[in-house]
């Protein structure tokens, strides 16, 4: 009994140390520019439904094309990609932010699927390491008809998938090789496209990201060009 209550007290311990470690190494994640919000602002949102609950930041639409998930890239906050998010939905679809755990999205890699939906087509969006969970919970999931990777790659088998990879000129976080490496994974069809000018932390609005290089285009511009791909990609 004594060593059930050490080895308790032991484990306990670790876990709290591990939270408390996720808490310290995640509490500077980056977080959406007021720019943002004042773009959405000037948009009209009437006839969309939005929910901004603990796991989700959702916009429905009547009679949705398909449905769309998106996956957080790794320390950035979900409301950093409501811009996206809203343009989507404007162009008919449901859109999902999911709330990611510390915003980190291999803690729980198979938490955005609940956010897929029976009887529609999905889409998965997936940032930087949200791409690389984003295949983890997609490539088995027949629900799952397109994958797209901002600046990002798979890391399980999505080739049954339709598959579209943006990528930013002056990306210095993601590396490139990486993506080539990542070939196998992915069907032939497989659709690349670079943003000129773009960089990593222009994905998301949060503004400069550690180690990115320097976008020689704006936030919105790249946004613009990435929703514009998008619904290109998946109409």
């Amino acid at each position: 009994m004594k060593i059930f209550k050490i080895t308790t007290i032991v484990l306990l311990s670790l876990v709290v140390l591990l939270v408390l470690g996720l808490f310290i190494y995640t509490r500077d994640s980056y977080g959406p520019l007021e720019a943002m919000t004042e773009e959405i602002n000037t948009l009209n949102l009437d006839g969309i439904e939005v929910i901004d609950d603990l796991d989700q930041i959702s916009y429905y639409v009547d009679q949705p094309k398909k449905n769309i998930v998106i996956v957080p890239g790794g320390k950035v906050k979900p409301e950093s990609y409501q811009y996206l998010a809203v343009k989507l939905a404007l162009s008919g679809y449901d859109v999902t932010i999911v709330k990611t755990v510390f915003n980190l999205a291999i803690i729980t890699p198979n938490y955005g699927a609940r956010f897929l939906k029976d009887g529609i087509e999905n889409v998965v969006i997936g940032h930087s390491l949200g791409g690389t969970v984003a295949s983890m919970f997609s490539h088995n999931d027949d629900r799952v008809s397109d994958i797209i990777f901002l600046a990002s790659y798979p890391i399980s088998d999505v080739s049954n998938k339709n598959v579209l990879i943006l990528t930013g000129e002056f990306d210095t976080v993601l590396d490139i090789n990486d993506v080539n490496q990542s070939a196998s994974l992915l069907p032939d069809n497989v659709v690349m496209y670079e943003i000129a000018g773009g960089n990593h932390g222009q994905f998301g609005w949060y503004g400069p990201q550690s180690g990115d290089g320097e976008a020689t285009i704006d936030i919105k511009t790249q946004q613009d060009i990435i929703i514009a791909q998008i619904i290109d990609f998946i109409d």
